[in-house]
């Protein structure tokens, strides 16, 4: 074998398999719960266990049996292929790289800090790891995961090419039975490893490694659970980084992604929702600018699709009760606004009341912050995008904005400093924008120049 030690390495990558009751741990008794913490805490021994057999071998020189090469680990007397011992490394230690955000959010609940930064260390020092081959990536999305998640093909893909089928597999209940059985969910950590492998895909290679890729990627993206939806959006917005515009559409995955990130948009119930709806509208907007030409008539329908269709009726229609849903709407609004410009005017009667809404205090209701900032970047974007339009609106806009003003700064002792600068570069824009509106500021600082003449202080009013 080409790694050798007390332990194989195989022997300690079998340790380190992620038993499959983490994918249901939060439904898990307190038992069974406790007997897969003993697990988790024994993950960091294993890790750095891998972690010095692979140090030893790198620094036993030119031996006969440890040699290194470009492939990495070299092979013994018996030839052993290297590649199959790195693919199973990398399978074993990447679901545990996972972010403090991540594991606090209960992400990966099989990961501790000291398992974390194990396997981030051996992934980010080895050179094989830091830049794999071809060969690498092949041999784990062969190898490693494809076993993983062939039980359960995607009714719309034809999985030796990549392409999209004229009709799902299966008949019309195909996507009901493909919920069946899926034998991929009792792999914990598998999502985390195709996204390793996608974000180290070159351009060049998508064509060869296609059927690999987006089989696994389809299946996460289609799947009723939010959870793993979110997995799916993540992997697409990082392989829409470097994939050929031209495959997505010879393919036709083009218009499954699409298809498959609106379907992302009613998922408003679940603890992963707000990531969700983020990364979702993201890569929707990746997708209409990859595949689609400057100006033309398609870019401004598929802009208009995700905009009118997903944000605001599948999203805000429903949305009177899920602050969180709309507040992440609103993070992930601005980029829209400005790939639509002016064609954001369709939605002006629409949009306008719904980011003033938030500005306008409520009886015995505390204003959200958060809210308030998010709908202001959003009206930025929005005047700046459909200037000629603002005539109509300034006054709508601007009583949000001074009524917000107001109860800042009467109802706290610190105003928070975002907000009014927020506040601040939102009446400059509407100057910029709609001239006219500067007889109205005019006004206020006559009326009550101490508490209007700091929110104006960007605008040239006489005073």
């Amino acid at each position: 074998m080409p790694i050798t030690d007390n332990k194989s390495i195989q022997s300690l990558i079998d340790t380190l398999r992620i038993p499959p009751d983490f994918a249901r741990y939060e439904n898990l008794e307190r038992g069974a719960q406790s007997s897969l913490d003993d697990w988790k805490r024994n993950a960091p021994n294993v890790l750095s266990e891998i972690r010095n057999l692979l140090l030893r071998t790198r620094t036993q020189g030119d031996g006969e049996d440890h040699r290194l090469g470009d492939e990495g680990i070299q092979r013994n007397n018996e030839g052993t292929p290297p590649l199959k011992d790195l693919g199973d490394i990398i399978f074993a230690v990447a679901p545990f790289t996972a972010a403090k955000s991540e594991r606090d959010d209960g992400e990966y609940p099989w990961v501790t800090l000291p398992s974390a930064e194990v396997a981030q260390d051996i992934l980010s020092t080895a050179p094989q790891f830091t830049h794999p081959t071809k060969s690498l990536l092949v041999q784990i999305l062969t190898h490693n995961i494809k076993p993983v998640f062939q039980s359960n093909p995607h009714p719309s893909l034809n999985l030796e090419t990549g392409r999209k089928l004229p009709r799902p597999a299966g008949g019309p209940m195909a996507s009901q039975d493909y919920y069946f059985g899926q034998d991929w969910k009792n792999s914990p950590g598998a999502a985390t490893v195709v996204l390793w492998c996608v974000s180290n895909i070159q351009t060049n290679w998508y064509e060869e490694m296609w059927p690999l890729v987006i089989p696994p990627v389809m299946t996460l993206l289609d799947d009723y659970e939010a959870k793993y939806k979110l997995w799916g959006v993540r992997i697409t917005l990082e392989m829409l980084k470097h994939v050929p515009k031209d495959l997505l559409r010879r393919t036709g995955v083009d218009g499954l992604l699409r298809s498959s990130l609106k379907t992302c948009l009613a998922h408003l119930q679940n603890p992963e929702t707000g990531p969700l709806l983020r990364a979702a509208i993201s890569a929707w907007l990746e997708l209409v600018m990859m595949t689609t030409q400057f100006g033309s008539e398609q870019r401004f329908n598929e802009l208009c699709a995700l905009l009118g269709d997903g944000i605001m009726e599948d999203v805000w229609l429903y949305s009177q009760d899920k602050p969180d849903a709309v507040l992440a709407t609103l993070e992930a609004l601005p980029p829209v606004v400005q790939a639509l410009g002016v064609g954001c005017a369709r939605y002006l009667k629409d949009l306008i009341p719904q980011l003033v809404h938030p500005l306008i205090p409520k009886l015995l209701v505390e204003p959200q912050l958060d809210m308030q900032l998010a709908s202001l970047g959003v009206l930025q974007a929005v005047m700046e995008a459909c200037p000629p339009r603002m005539h109509r609106w300034k006054g709508t806009i601007l009583n949000g904005i001074c009524r917000c003003w107001v109860v800042m700064i009467v109802d706290r002792d610190v105003p928070d400093q975002a907000l009014k600068r927020e506040l601040q570069s939102a009446c400059k824009i509407l100057a910029e924008v709609c001239p006219s509106v500067v007889e109205e500021y005019q006004k206020l600082v006559a009326v009550d120049k101490k508490m209007f003449g700091d929110l104006l202080t960007r605008v040239p009013v006489s005073q």
